[in-house]
C-alpha cells in the first residue's frame, strides 16, 4: 500500500513528462485547478493563508511604529525638505536651499516625501510606506510561488519572509531596502509569468522596468540579481530565436528604465540644482560607480570627498559582534559569523537544500526548473558579493536575500513532500537538513543566550514532536499525521526568527541609520549614525528667532550633524560636506558669495565628522595659516570635504555668535562653536585667494 503525502495541489506522484526544447512556448505548470469550482478566484483556504501571512507582515511592521520617532533622521531630513519644492523632490534634495542631494537615488525619497505631502511629517507617514512594501512582497512572493509551486510551498516561503528578523528591522523604517525588495519581487513575477503567455514580451518589459525601478530606489546593488533574471528567462523560454528576444527585451527595458533621472540630472547644469551627495565630481554616473557601486565592494571610499577615519567600512570595535550594526569581517563564514547569522542565516541550509531537491524535482520541467534557478541565482549572488565586500557593508543589506531564502525554503518544503510520495527515503534527507538547521540556530541563539533564551527549548521541543509525528504517520500510513508534524517541526524552526522579529515591536530602534533585528548590543555604545545632538529645540529657536531672510538657517559639517534639526526641528540647514561630511561641495570663494548676499550667516563649527573642520582646542577654534585654506581641491583640505576650509576661514573672520547683538541667548550646546558670518562675506573671500 502507497502513502500519500501532501495535498493535491502538490506535484504528482507520477514521473514528469520531459519537456523538448522546441520553439513554441511551453506555459510554467502549476497547480490543477480544484474540481467543483471556477478557474478564476481562489477557495476558501487559500484566501486565508494569503491574509494570513500578509497580516502577520503588516503587524509585526505596522505594531508600536510611532516608537521609532522619525526613523532615519537623514533621510527624514530629505523628505522635508523635499516638500517644499517640485526642484527639490525631483533631484531630492537633502536640504530646503537645494544646497546638496542624498547619496541615494530618489524612488524611495519620492514615495515619503509624496506621503509626508499629503499627511504631513510624522512617524506614520515616514514609517508606514515601509510596512505596506514589506507586507506587499510578502502577498507577491506567496502568489508567485502558489501559481507554480502550489499553496504549501507558497504559504511557508511567504511565512518565512515575513518572520524574517531583518526584513522586520527595515521595514519599520523609512530605508530604501523594502522598496528595493519589492521592486526586484515585481521584476521576478513579471519574469515567471511570461513563461507560456501569449504576449512574453509585455510580461518581460514589465520585468524590466521593474528592474529599473530597483535601481533607482539602490543603484548597483539593484543589478546583483539581474543575471539570475536573465538566465531564468532563457532556461524558461523555448526555442533560441525566442530566447535572444526574450532576452534583448529584457536587457533593454531595464536599462531604459535605469538611466533617465542619471541622465537628467547630469545633464542639468550644476548651478541649477544641488551638488550630488555622495559624488566626488558632481554627477551621478560617478556616484553609481563609486560610492554607491564598486565602492562598496572594493573598500573604497566612504564618502565623496575621501576615506573615512577609522576604517568604517570594515570592522569597527563592539560594532561587528552578535547585533552589530557593521557586517564583519569578508569572508566565506561571513554569513554565519556573529554580525549576520541572526539577521538572515535561521533558515539558510534548509534553502540550499531546498534548491537541490527542487532542482533534481523539476529537472525536466522548464518552467519550475527556471523558476528554482531565478531563486538559487538570486541567492547565491547576493550571497557572494556580501561575503566578499570589503567596502562599507551594513548587517541590514541582507535583507535583500531574503525572498530568495524564504522562496526556496517554500519550494523545497513541496519538493521533498513530493518526492516523499515515491520514496520515504527523501523523509530521512529532510530529517538531516532540520537536524543541520537546529544546529545552526543553537549556536546563533547560544552566542546571546540571555536574549529570548527561552525560544532554544521551543525549537527543540517543537522539533522533536515533528519528528515523532512523522514517524507516527509513518507507522500507521496517515499522510494527515505527517502533514501535521511536519507544520510542528517547522512552525519551531521559525521560533527563534520569530522571536528575534518581534523584539523590534518591543523595542524602539537604537541606531535609525543603521538598524538591526534582535539585541542591541552591536549599536547600544555607538554613536554613528544616530540621532543628532544638535537636533535640540534650544539651538532651533535660537536660529528661528534670528531668522533674518536667509536661505539656511545654519552651516554644519556634515548631514549627520545636521539631521536631526532638520528633521525634528524644521531648521534650514546646510550639511556643507554631505551625510559623512567628506563632500568637496562648495569652494571658499563660492561660499563668501552666499554671505554677501545674505543667504548664510550662522556656522556652527561643532560635532565635524569625518573631514570635518578643525578641531577643538580647550574650548575655541584653532585657527590655520591662511596659505592652508584651499588646500586639497575645491572647497575641500587633504582627505577632507567641504567644511575642512570653510570652517578653518570662518573661525579666522566670524566671531562667535554669542558676541554679536543676536536676539536671546546662545544656547549651551553651540557655545564656542556657533560663529555670526553676518556682512563678512569680503573678509571670508580674501581669504580664499
Amino acid at each position: 500500500m502507497t502513502t500519500t503525502l501532501g495535498p493535491p495541489d502538490l506535484a504528482p506522484a507520477g514521473p514528469e513528462r520531459p519537456d523538448p526544447d522546441r520553439a513554441e512556448p511551453v506555459r510554467a505548470p502549476g497547480p490543477a485547478p480544484v474540481a467543483g469550482r471556477p478557474a478564476r478566484g481562489r477557495p476558501a483556504r487559500e484566501r486565508l493563508a494569503l491574509g494570513g501571512v500578509t497580516a502577520v507582515a503588516f503587524v509585526l511592521g505596522a505594531w508600536n511604529l510611532s516608537a521609532n520617532g522619525l526613523g532615519n533622521q537623514y533621510y527624514a531630513a530629505a523628505t522635508r525638505s523635499m516638500t517644499t519644492s517640485w526642484s527639490n523632490f525631483f533631484f531630492a534634495s537633502f536640504d530646503p536651499g537645494g544646497f546638496i542631494s542624498v547619496d541615494k537615488p530618489p524612488v524611495a525619497l519620492w514615495v515619503w516625501a509624496a506621503s509626508a505631502r499629503m499627511f504631513g511629517v510624522s512617524s506614520w507617514s515616514l514609517l508606514l510606506p515601509g510596512v505596506v512594501a514589506g507586507a506587499a512582497s510578502v502577498a507577491l512572493l506567496w502568489c508567485i510561488v502558489r501559481r507554480t509551486f502550489g499553496v504549501l510551498a507558497a504559504t511557508v516561503a511567504a511565512l518565512a519572509l515575513a518572520v524574517s528578523p531583518v526584513n522586520v528591522a527595515v521595514d519599520r523604517l523609512n530605508l530604501p531596502e523594502p522598496f528595493l525588495i519589492l521592486a526586484l519581487v515585481a521584476a521576478a513575477w513579471a519574469v515567471l509569468r511570461s513563461f507560456g503567455s501569449e504576449r512574453p514580451l509585455r510580461w518581460l518589459a514589465l520585468a524590466g522596468v521593474s528592474v529599473g525601478v530597483a535601481f533607482n530606489v539602490k543603484m548597483l546593488a539593484a543589478f546583483i540579481p539581474v543575471p539570475a533574471l536573465g538566465l531564468a528567462v532563457l532556461l524558461g523560454t523555448a526555442g533560441w530565436w525566442p530566447r535572444l528576444r526574450a532576452a534583448a527585451v529584457f536587457g533593454v527595458s531595464a536599462l531604459a528604465a535605469s538611466v533617465p533621472w542619471i541622465l537628467i540630472v547630469d545633464l542639468v547644469p550644476a548651478s541649477s540644482r544641488p551638488f550630488v551627495g555622495g559624488s566626488t565630481d558632481n554627477t551621478v554616473r560617478d556616484l553609481v560607480f563609486g560610492y554607491n557601486g564598486f565602492g562598496r565592494v572594493s573598500g573604497g571610499s566612504v564618502g565623496g570627498g575621501g576615506g573615512a577615519p577609522g576604517g568604517l567600512g570594515g570592522p569597527a570595535g563592539g560594532m561587528t559582534g552578535a547585533g552589530g550594526i557593521f557586517g564583519g569581517s569578508p569572508g566565506v563564514g561571513r554569513l554565519v559569523g556573529d554580525a549576520l547569522a541572526g539577521q538572515i542565516a535561521w533558515l539558510l541550509p534548509l534553502a540550499v537544500a531546498g534548491a537541490l531537491v527542487a532542482l533534481w524535482l523539476h529537472r525536466r520541467d522548464r518552467g519550475r526548473r527556471a523558476a528554482v534557478v531565478l531563486w538559487a541565482g538570486w541567492l547565491a549572488l547576493y550571497a557572494v558579493v556580501f561575503s566578499m565586500a570589503s567596502g562599507t557593508f551594513h548587517a541590514y543589506y541582507t535583507s535583500v536575500m531574503m525572498p530568495a531564502v524564504a522562496a526556496l525554503v517554500g519550494i523545497g518544503a513541496a519538493s521533498v513532500v513530493a518526492l516523499a510520495r515515491r520514496q520515504r527515503a527523501w523523509l530521512v534527507v529532510l530529517g538531516a537538513v532540520v537536524a543541520g538547521t537546529v544546529g545552526l540556530q543553537l549556536v546563533i541563539a547560544g552566542r546571546v543566550p540571555t536574549f529570548y533564551g527561552w525560544t532554544r527549548g521551543v525549537l527543540i521541543v517543537a522539533v522533536a514532536l515533528g519528528v515523532a509525528g512523522v514517524a507516527v504517520g509513518l507507522i500507521r500510513r496517515r499522510s494527515r499525521v505527517i502533514m501535521a508534524a511536519l507544520a510542528v517541526g517547522f512552525a519551531g524552526l521559525l521560533a527563534l526568527p520569530t522571536a528575534w522579529a518581534a523584539s523590534e515591536t518591543a523595542n524602539p530602534v537604537l541606531n535609525a541609520t543603521l538598524p538591526q533585528a534582535g539585541p542591541r548590543t552591536g549599536a547600544a555604545g555607538s554613536s554613528f549614525g544616530s540621532a543628532s545632538s544638535n537636533g535640540d529645540p534650544a539651538l532651533a529657536a535660537f536660529l528661528l528667532a534670528n531668522r533674518g531672510g536667509e536661505t539656511w538657517d545654519v552651516v554644519v559639517s556634515s548631514a549627520q550633524v545636521g539631521s536631526g534639526l532638520l528633521a525634528d526641528q524644521d531648521v534650514s540647514v546646510m550639511a556643507l560636506g554631505g551625510f559623512m561630511g567628506t563632500d568637496r561641495s562648495i569652494t571658499l570663494a563660492a561660499f563668501a558669495d552666499l554671505v554677501a548676499d545674505g543667504r548664510v550667516r550662522f556656522v556652527d563649527t561643532g560635532g565635524s565628522g569625518p573631514g570635518g573642520g578643525a578641531g577643538r582646542v580647550g574650548g575655541t577654534r584653532a585657527p590655520g595659516p591662511a596659505s592652508a585654506l584651499g588646500a586639497g581641491g575645491p572647497g575641500g583640505g587633504p582627505g577632507g570635504g567641504a567644511s575642512s576650509t570653510i570652517f578653518r576661514a570662518v573661525t579666522q573672520v566670524c566671531p562667535l555668535a554669542s558676541s554679536t547683538t543676536a536676539v536671546g541667548s546662545v544656547p549651551t550646546s553651540a557655545a564656542g562653536t556657533l560663529y555670526d558670518c553676518a556682512d563678512q562675506g569680503a573678509a571670508l573671500r580674501a581669504l580664499s585667494s
